[in-house]
Formats: structure tokens, sequence, C-alpha cells
């Protein structure tokens, strides 16, 4: 605003002399403040007016806590700002400070990890391939990336082990064969031989005896047998021919107890070689037995040999080595799973072994998942045992997955302090590759828990606590024993109730006027 033209000369004069400290002689016919001049002089006054009132708004907020300051003091009584202190504030400068209060109700508690992982073949699925003989590679029957079932034939060898194995298989065979024969015709004469015993035994007739045995295999034991039994019988006919009352007489007694001498030792002769006849077929068959039993442990030996190297029982069992002629040597490295070739060093010509490893195959339909999960965050993984938890590369946009957790790990690596929480992965869409690297999310929720936003908590050194609203004017402070963090919550596991009414906005400002006085003393 401009200076009125009409302003006395004796004002600027007095203005003049405030400004310099020395009189100046003004005429009463002085001319008029230019513009400019009025203009910065009324800029001035409006800055000069802003501070009084800003001095004005802050002395109120002062006198407002200046008032609070003794109240809380005398509230809080011996322990000032403890567990309980009090804190009164008029309600005008509650609303001022911002301060607000939210009923404490127990809510689901959602506690999010994410933590680097990496994914990796399943090596329950996964067949590193070496040849079971040493050879030389004649043939390569599969490439890398092929997909193959169990059985298939990836490479073929030439291996002279192969050969004398098989030809160890018909060795065997042959011997076996044999056993066998011998087995049947020992079993069948030694049967036939306590027949024979038991038709002689009867005192059946000679000629019966032959009609019975005529066409039955006894080896010796026929003459044997038929030849003591035929002594028995003329001996005691003999004796029993002058053995009789009416030629008693004509016989001398020498030649009758000759003539029963005989009879008896031929009687006697006759039933020990049946005893010892009956022995030695048992015996034989025996014998037969246990030839028959090692023949064919050594064929079944020579079976396990070649299963041993990677041949089906089928194949053993149809093998014929004569047969196969020049091809007798050749051994073929077969999978032993479904899956993709996903390693290939088989070159032809070269020679390899049990200890150089030919393919590696691999079912990429399932992968793992590998998470490396923080010490403090054990428990969280441990909670997820048997549940899933969720998974992508990170990337904006990125597709999540979810993986059905295996073992969330027992060992801390002392290197990263961290433990393996491993998790399955269906991957049959083939979208994901083993070695991706991946950021793994834990979650864990929980349907009821007393919990407050962080900034509600206040913290003196290491004690946490929260100040609750008795009314609208009156707080007072209650320490809290924390739990669990997660998105900007606390769990808090002692000290509140549910109903009550906690700070969740200022609890600062409630903080620093409680601890005014202290911090004033300081």
């Amino acid at each position: 605003m401009p200076i009125h033209p009409a302003i006395s000369a004796s004002h600027l004069k007095k203005k003049r002399i405030a400004m310099t400290g020395q009189p100046v002689q003004v005429s009463a016919t002085s001319s008029p403040i230019p513009p400019r001049k009025a203009l910065a002089n009324w800029v001035v006054g409006a800055a000069l007016l802003a501070v009084a009132a800003t001095g004005l708004a802050l002395g109120a907020v002062r006198l407002f806590l200046g008032e609070n300051k003794k109240e809380t003091v005398a509230d809080a009584g011996e322990s000032p700002t403890g567990n309980g202190a009090m804190v009164h504030l008029k309600e005008e400068a509650v609303t001022l400070a911002g301060i607000r209060a939210e009923k404490l109700v127990a809510q689901p508690f959602r506690q999010v990890v994410r933590v680097p992982g990496r994914l990796a073949l399943d090596e329950t699925l996964l067949a590193h391939i070496n040849p079971m003989v040493e050879g030389i590679i004649q043939e390569v029957n599969a490439r890398l990336g092929q997909e193959v079932n169990p059985g298939d034939v990836l490479a073929t060898l030439d291996c002279r082990e192969v050969a004398q194995s098989k030809l160890d298989l018909v060795r065997a065979r042959l011997a076996l064969s044999h056993a066998n024969a011998l087995h049947l015709w020992t079993a069948e004469v030694t049967s036939n031989t306590h027949e024979l015993v038991v038709a002689l035994l009867a005192n059946k007739p000679i000629t019966e005896i032959e009609r019975m045995f005529r066409n039955r295999s006894l080896g010796d034991l026929r003459q044997q047998l038929l030849t003591a039994y035929s002594r028995r019988l003329q001996t005691k006919s003999q004796y029993d021919a002058v053995n009789q009352p009416d030629v008693l007489g004509a016989v001398s007694q020498s030649s009758l107890l000759k003539l029963r001498a005989d009879s008896e030792a031929a009687e006697a002769s006759f039933f020990a070689l049946c005893e010892e006849l009956k022995f030695q077929s048992a015996q034989q068959l025996r014998l037969s037995d246990q030839k028959l039993g090692d023949a064919s442990t050594a064929e079944a030996l020579s079976k396990a040999n070649l299963l041993m190297l990677g041949f089906s029982r089928s194949e053993v069992e149809s093998l014929n080595p004569l047969a196969e002629g020049e091809k007798v040597s050749r051994y073929a490295v077969r999978s032993p799973i479904a899956g993709t070739i996903i390693e290939q060093h088989a070159v032809l010509r070269e020679r390899t072994g049990p200890l150089v490893q030919m393919f590696q195959v691999a079912n990429l339909s399932r992968l793992w998942l590998k998470a490396d999960v923080p010490q403090r965050d054990i428990v969280l993984a441990q909670a997820l045992a048997g549940g899933v938890v969720r998974f992508d590369t990170g990337d904006r946009g990125a597709i999540s997955q979810e993986a059905r957790v295996l073992y969330t790990g027992d060992v801390v690596d002392p290197n990263t302090r961290t433990v393996n929480l491993l998790a399955g992965v269906d991957n049959r869409n083939r979208q994901w590759k083993p070695g991706m690297f991946v950021e793994v999310e834990l979650v864990r929720a929980d349907p009821g828990v007393l919990q407050v936003p962080l900034e509600a908590v206040q913290r003196v050194d290491t004690q946490a606590f929260v100040f609750v609203r008795d009314s609208a004017e009156n707080f007072h402070r209650i320490d809290v024993t924390l739990g669990r963090e997660a998105g900007g919550r606390v769990e808090v596991r002692d000290g509140l109730k549910e109903g009550i009414e906690v700070v969740v906005a200022g609890g600062f400002i409630l903080k620093s006027e409680l601890f005014k006085e202290q911090l004033a003393g300081d």
C-alpha cells in the first residue's frame, strides 16, 4: 500500500533521525514518498504480520504442551515414564498432533518372506549312464535331446567279457542237462531196485520176477540180485530134499550139515546183498541229486553274471550264443528310465568302461526347487512342511507357480547361515529349466493374531511399548512383547488384550511428551 502524501514532515524527520542518528532539516513543504519505496515498505509490513501470526500459533501449542507437562508428572507417580505411565493432552492438542487410535482385534496374520532359490534336476528322476563292462563303442544309437524310454538302446559295445560270460552260460547249460539226465536215470534205478528187493523177499518165482523187471532199468544190480536169489533157492532146495524123515538115513550126517550150512550161508548172503544194494542205490541217488544241484547253481551264477552286466531276464533265457556268431561279444547300453538325453559323451570306436559316463538322462517333467532360507526364518520354513510355496523369476509380470514342499532342512550352512528348503515342481509343460534362479515366497497365515502397525510401537533401549487411549485426552503406556513382522504390521504376543484402543498414529508425540521432563533434565 503506498504511503499517503499527507504524512507530516515532523514524522519523516523523526524516522530519519532514528535511522541515521543525526538531525535532518526537513521543510514543511517536502514532496511525497516515491511509489517504489512505498511498495517495499508494504511488503516488509506484511512479512512482519505473518511472523507475528505464526508466533501466536506456536505459542498456543506450547501452551497446551506446557500445561500437560505438569499433569504427566503428577499422574505418573514414582515411575513417570515406566509401564503404565499416564499422558494427558488437551483435545485440541490431540487433534493438532494427528494422534489416532484403533480398537485392537484379532485378525488374520499373513507372514510373507521372499528368499532366493534355484531350479535343479529331480535327482530321483536322473540317470548317469555308464557301461557295466569295458569295450569299444561300435554304434551310437541316440543323440542329445532325444526322448527315450526304459530299455531303449543308446549305444552298442564290442566286449570280450560279455562273450566269455555267454559261453560260460552255454557250458553251464550243458552240464545241467547232463546232471539232470543222470539224476533221472539214478532215481529210476533206485526205485526199480527197491521194488526188486521187495519181490525177492516175497519169494516170488524167478520167472515171474524176470517178467516184471524185463524192460526196467536196474544196471548191474539186476545180475547180482538174481544170482544171489537163485543161489539161495538152490541151496535151500537141496537141504530141504535130504532133510526129510524118509531119506535121513540114506545121507550121512556130515553131508546133511554141509547142505544146511550152504543153505544158511546163501540165505545170509542174499539178505546182506539186498541191504547193501538198497544202501548203494540210495547213496547214488543222493550223489546224483547233489551233482544236479551243483550244475543248477553253476547255471544260475552264469545267468546272474549276465544280469549284472545289464541283460534282462528274458534276454538271458533266450540267449543262444552259438547262433549269434561274431555278434556274441555285442553289449547294448540301455536307458534305465524315461526322459531326455541332456548329456552325451559317446564317440564311435572310443574305448569306454564303468568309470566313463556315456549319457545322462533326466525326466524333466518334474524338477526340484531349492531355496536358501535365512536362519531367522527357519521357524517359518518348518511350518510349511508338506505345504506349498510359490516362486517366480522375479521379473516384472513373471508367471508364478506353486511347488510342494518336500524337505525343510535340518542343517545350517556354516558359510551362508541358511538352511536348504526343497520342493517339487510340476514341469510337464517344460516352461521351467534346471539352473534358473528364482525368488521363492514363503507364506504363513494364522487365522487370529493380535497385531498392530509398526508405527504404533515405540521403544526405549530394548523395551517395546505402545500407548493405549483411555479417553479423548488421556493415554497410558503399556510394555509389550512382540513377535513376527510382516506387511508393515507386527504380532503382539504379550501385554495387550483384545478390545482396547491402541494409538496407531502420533505415538511419537506421546513418547516425546512422556519423556520431555527427563530430556529437559538431561
